[in-house]
């Protein structure tokens, strides 16, 4: 059951998506997924911003106590997921990976108690931190998941989310991405992270509650069931003790004959 509410939590932790979209949909100006950070979403004052001189974008989000405290709920959902989740796998890889995974939720957490305008750099330093440790739960997630889609997933969420991070640090710096931008390459380094978790969750949902994938459990040899009045009942060796007594002695005068 621990396991089930774990992932449910990892699955619930996608809500924060749907905040973002209620949250833009408010911007009196419009807010445009390719110019405007992530970011901006929780800004708490209206005004021109930039990065470092570059990329001068207009912000007014009047729901940004909304997208904050979806990141908070995000971030605590995950972190308690993981906390469930954390003897699912047998392997050290998956526990590790889960511990991560948790870490990476807290500093979720921490980006919703940050806004960007207020605390730059704390807000900074705990977005970097969370994608950091994520894509190190992650790393870590797809040795423990063995051969499957699950591994396959990840492995392909983990590439993308790096190549989107390397064009957001580029974008930073001036150079130009066509067609995505500065929102359009960090969405695609951290809503993928964002997307992973959910289906993380599935996965587990799928799985049952049982570890994966470790060792294989002793099972007892039993024969087949046999029905009796609808219910299931096993029908164990028969022994002499079963058997006609008559039957035994025939058998034993034969033998010494």
């Amino acid at each position: 059951m621990r396991y089930r509410i774990g992932a449910m939590a990892l699955i619930a932790s996608a809500l924060v998506l749907v905040v973002q979209i209620v949250v833009a949909l408010r911007w009196p100006g419009g807010y445009s997924i390719t110019q405007n950070a992530i970011s901006d979403l929780g800004v708490t004052v209206c005004g021109a911003f930039t990065e470092q001189g570059l990329l001068i974008r207009n912000v007014c989000s009047p729901w940004h106590q909304v997208f904050n405290m979806g990141m908070i709920f995000s971030g605590l959902a995950i972190l308690g997921g993981a906390v469930l989740l954390y003897r699912w796998w047998d392997q050290r890889s998956g526990r590790w990976g889960i511990i991560f995974l948790a870490v990476a939720g807290a500093f979720i957490s921490a980006v919703g108690f940050a806004p960007w305008d207020l605390y730059p750099d704390v807000h900074d330093f705990t977005a970097s931190a969370q994608a950091i440790t994520q894509w190190i739960a992650m790393a870590l997630i797809a040795i423990a998941a063995g051969r499957g889609s699950l591994r396959t997933v990840t492995i392909v969420a983990l590439v993308i989310s790096l190549l989107g991070f390397v064009l957001f640090v580029l974008t930073l710096d001036g150079i130009t991405t066509p067609f995505l931008g500065l929102g359009g390459v960090e969405r695609l380094s951290f809503d993928v992270l964002t997307l992973w978790v959910p289906l993380l969750g599935v996965a587990v949902l799928r799985a049952g509650d049982r570890a994966q994938p470790g060792p294989k459990r002793a099972v007892p040899l039993q024969r087949p069931a046999k029905r009796v009045g609808g219910w299931a009942a096993l029908r164990p060796e028969p022994t002499d003790r079963d058997r006609p007594v008559t039957d035994v002695i025939d058998e034993t005068r034969e033998e010494r004959l």
